[in-house]
């Protein structure tokens, strides 16, 4: 489908725009607002899933956004298969910062195809990062199914040496988020045999901490401390060879001309130099989705 095969209310989402709030105590109520019901749903997955759109509309590309939102606050279980799929946009920052909120939205249902995805083998690290904050998100929503999730996350963390650090950072911390002292010893296990990546979840010792089953006091300053990764130690070094090489600069006696116009390069009209820019700063949300181009149909 394209955007004008779309009817109201389904076919309001397409001129919303880039969301204004991220946080979803601060969406908007789009089942109030344009009247979205049950019989929507199938326009509203369509359309979560459209890759027809002019993605180059700076209005337009949001859509689907929106769209994922509104099944959301809908609990349409129906979307369910559609939001997993739309885990693999692992370049989408809205998609895998906002799916998990949603799949806490949509509830209990949700639980066995992430746990599906969680424990088949293509899924990228990011996007089952993603997956298993849908299992907390579900958690937190649905308090009578906390355990079933932390028991998913923790079989999941269980296969630690199968897996990236990065993604067993992630589980420890959520995890962590979730209170989970019942998965302490798969946590142990896991730091002891590793892949950890203790950057994103801190060192054995804050975990313990963290759950409430020691404090600060019983460790040492070397212990408390997270080990970091070997990709560290290369940017390390070039930010200290940048140090150095700043050093030598300003130790460098500056020369100068008269006449020389050289101080005022870049401080004319058009400099960006003591002017905030009214861009929003990289990150999540300042840039737009991308999706294929939109494709001409065939007459």
């Amino acid at each position: 489908m394209s955007a004008s095969d779309y009817t109201p209310p389904v076919s309001q989402l397409l001129t919303c725009g880039r969301p204004k709030a991220t946080r979803c105590s601060q969406w908007p109520n789009y089942v109030e607002e344009y009247g979205l019901t049950a019989a929507d749903v199938p326009d509203l997955i369509q359309l979560a899933v459209e890759d027809e759109l002019d993605w180059d509309d700076d209005i337009e590309c949001y859509a689907p956004i929106h769209a994922c939102r509104a099944l959301g606050q809908l609990r349409a279980e129906p979307a369910i298969q559609a939001m997993i799929a739309l885990l693999a946009d692992r370049d989408n920052d809205w998609f895998m910062e906002e799916l998990p909120v949603i799949f806490g939205m949509i509830g209990p249902a949700s639980i066995p195809p992430l746990s599906i995805y969680l424990n088949s083998t293509e899924p990228s690290i990011w996007s089952k990062v993603a997956a298993s904050g849908g299992l907390e998100q579900i958690a937190v929503r649905h308090p009578e199914h906390r355990d079933e999730c932390v028991g998913l996350i923790t079989d999941v963390l269980s296969h630690h040496q199968h897996q990236p650090p990065e993604l067993n950072g992630n589980l420890v911390g959520r995890l962590l988020d979730l209170q989970a002292v019942e998965a302490v010893d798969v946590i142990e296990k896991a730091y002891k045999e590793g892949p950890m990546d203790e950057m994103v979840c801190g060192s054995w010792a804050r975990v313990q901490i963290e759950l409430g089953l020691a404090t600060a006091d019983d460790f040492t300053e070397e212990e408390l401390r997270h080990k970091e990764p070997e990709w560290m130690d290369s940017i390390k070094a070039i930010a200290a060879l940048r140090e150095l090489s700043q050093q030598e600069v300003s130790a460098t006696p500056k020369l100068t001309a008269v006449g020389s116009k050289l101080s005022q390069f870049g401080r004319g009209s058009l400099s960006t130099k003591g002017r905030k820019s009214s861009q929003a700063k990289s990150g999540f949300g300042t840039q737009p989705p991308q999706r294929k181009k939109k494709r001409t149909r065939k007459r």
